[in-house]
């Protein structure tokens, strides 16, 4: 049971107000004798009693609604009995409001029967006190309007009350979907553009990275020598400025379709070609009958290629690259010697990450890793065509 002091802390401002203007408002009609009188010896005073508890009720209709309907019950009660008062029948409805709208819901559904039981009784009384039948039918139904009618506008009310809040956690929770959902979709656009970067950046700047360093560290070339492995670095370059440039105008235009046509497996002859001219030894072939693909999976084709030439000239050498065509299948397999020359471009092993889910992303499988004295990559793509 809720202590007195925690009561009065709940005890809302505006109930207080609406209490005390009821009660003033009340006493004037008690006080201008606007009642029925049972009991005509009965000091008025006492009248003030049972209109004083349906009052108090009303103080306490959100803070505790069954301490506000027993006042109100007991004050309907005593009114019964000496006489009825108009003003003490209005509060009391808003005391029977305020359980039903408040109320524990285990309570309210004891309210409603115990209210008619409650009706029948007073209808009963009525009949024995002498009344006709149309008399008993008229107070019953004004037992019914006053006291039944109050309840059913609680329940009514509360569960209007209960939809919107519903709705609102719905809403609420709809919305926390969306940021999720607008997040996940963020960081998925950043993972996809940091994939590309690093697979341009990394390739060309790493051919650019070890020609400069081969070119530092020979003393012994002469002036032609020099010229073609400027015009070779050069060319690295040049040809990734022009990547960059045309990563960054698709981002800006936001057109995903050009990025998957952008390269395709008959475009690895000029991959290999540019790694043989700053120094890797590269061999492709393709073996199966070639038949059109999507345009994801031959880029996908490419990017693993191209990652793993890369990797090759940084950290191994005589690489040979093979696109096999099986049925529903594309299977790239790269393998290069291991290298015995110190790391010359820093790496963190991001390329095989994104090599991997480039993979993954259309349902296949990639292993990396030391084959005895070589290195090997070898991924599965499904293409989705069975036929040769």
């Amino acid at each position: 049971m809720t202590s007195p002091p925690g009561l009065l802390r709940r005890i809302r401002r505006g109930d207080l107000i609406a209490a005390a203007v009821i009660f003033v408002l009340g006493s004037l009609f008690i006080g201008l004798g606007v009642f029925e009188p049972y009991m005509v010896h009965l000091p008025l005073w006492v009248r003030f009693i049972p209109f004083g508890l349906t009052c108090l009720g009303v103080v306490v209709r959100r803070a505790s609604p069954g301490l506000c309907l027993a006042l109100g019950t007991l004050g309907f009660g005593t009114e019964v009995a000496i006489g009825v008062t108009f003003a003490t029948i209005c509060v009391y409805t808003d005391n029977l409001y305020a359980f039903a709208r408040y109320g524990p819901r285990r309570g309210v559904r004891i309210l409603t029967p115990a209210v008619i039981a409650g009706v029948l009784l007073l209808g009963g009384l009525v009949l024995l006190d002498g009344a006709d039948t149309a008399a008993v039918l008229t107070t019953l139904a004004i037992l019914a309007v006053v006291l039944l009618s109050p309840i059913a506008t609680g329940i009514i009310v509360r569960q209007a009350h209960d939809r919107a809040l519903l709705e609102r956690e719905r809403a609420e929770q709809m919305a926390r979907l969306a940021d999720v959902r607008r997040r996940e979709a963020v960081l998925r656009e950043r993972t996809v553009m940091a994939r590309e970067l690093h697979d341009t950046v990394a390739n060309y700047l790493s051919a650019i990275a070890l020609q400069s360093t081969a070119l530092q560290s020979r003393k012994d070339l002469d002036s032609d020598a020099v010229r073609t492995s400027i015009a070779a670095i050069r060319a690295s370059s040049v040809d990734g400025l022009a990547e960059l440039r045309r990563i960054i105008g698709i981002l800006r235009a936001g057109d995903e379709g050009e990025e998957l046509a952008s390269y395709r497996i008959d475009q690895i002859p000029e991959l290999a070609e540019r790694m043989r001219a700053v120094g890797l030894k590269v061999e492709f072939r393709t073996e199966g009958p070639a038949r059109p693909l999507a345009g994801e999976v031959e880029l996908t084709a490419y990017r693993v290629v191209q990652e793993s030439l890369t990797n090759a000239l940084k950290h191994g050498r005589d690489a040979v690259a093979v696109i096999e065509f099986r049925p529903g299948t594309l299977v790239v397999t790269v393998v290069n010697a291991l290298g015995d020359k110190e790391e010359a471009v820093p790496g963190a092993g991001s390329g095989l990450v994104g090599m991997t889910e480039r993979v993954r992303l259309l349902g296949g499988q990639v292993h990396a890793g030391p084959d005895g004295d070589r290195w090997a990559v070898h991924a599965e793509i499904p293409t989705g065509v069975t036929n040769d």
